[in-house]
């Protein structure tokens, strides 16, 4: 019988609290897919997280606080939600280790634009502050997060396409940072009406795929974002 992938979980870090934790919502989407979600620890030695990225199957980069601005050269603005050295640290070096590692990874929100950040690209640090330059849809929706509210459209020659097999779908919403200058490392596989990249590819991955939604509260009832979850899982079977 073949084994399960096990499914490496960045984890989310209450700083006021000091304490690190994750959205049920993420692991069980990974369970739900036939994977095995472990959360990982924050580590700062690079050897132990270089073995990390060896022992792992596969990867989730999770949401949570904006990356810090300060790792692709702008200042902290008064718009900005809080941020997490500790935490950018560690994300940026795991990722680094898992490139090397040709790990499968699947980035969601925050996620992607570490992505982005760490490949040399920028964010926008607050979309809604920039509705003057063509920013037309709510992307901090109001509705339940388990409510789609936007569409998306999907590059046909793209590994989104390849999941899902559909070149439009609804997402849910809810962020108030985005990608800027785009990584060369990555290659843009969906956007808004209004240009937001909405999901990447990663060049340098066998499947290396970041979206800007939050899938892993749309999975019970949308056949999409069980696909997303699905596609991480077999991709780590291999």
């Amino acid at each position: 019988m073949k084994n399960k992938a096990i499914i490496g979980v960045l984890p989310q870090l209450n700083s006021k609290e000091k304490k690190i934790w994750v959205s049920p919502a993420y692991m069980n989407g990974i369970i739900e897919a036939g994977g095995l979600p472990v959360l990982l620890p924050f580590l700062k030695d690079k050897k132990d997280i270089k073995t990390l990225a060896k022992q792992f199957d596969g990867f989730l980069f999770t949401g949570g606080q904006d990356v810090n601005p300060s790792l692709y050269g702008q200042p902290l603005c008064n718009c900005s939600n809080e941020i997490s050295p500790k935490r950018d640290q560690l994300e940026e070096d795991l990722f680094n280790a898992i490139l090397k590692e040709n790990k499968p990874v699947l980035g969601i929100c925050r996620g992607m634009q570490l992505i982005n950040v760490v490949l040399g690209g920028t964010l926008k640090q607050d979309i809604l502050g920039v509705k003057k330059i063509g920013m037309t849809l709510q992307h901090d929706q109001k509705t339940p997060f388990n409510i789609p509210v936007h569409d998306i459209n999907i590059l046909k020659e793209s590994l989104l396409y390849q999941i899902l097999g559909q070149d439009k779908i609804l997402v849910n919403s809810m962020h108030h940072q985005g990608i800027g200058k785009l990584a060369e490392g990555l290659l843009s596989v969906a956007t808004s009406v209004d240009d937001l990249v909405e999901a990447v590819q990663i060049k340098d991955l066998d499947f290396g795929l970041a979206v800007q939604w939050h899938p892993e509260l749309l999975w019970r009832l949308d056949t999409n974002a069980h696909k997303l979850f699905t596609a991480l899982v077999k991709a780590a079977e291999k």
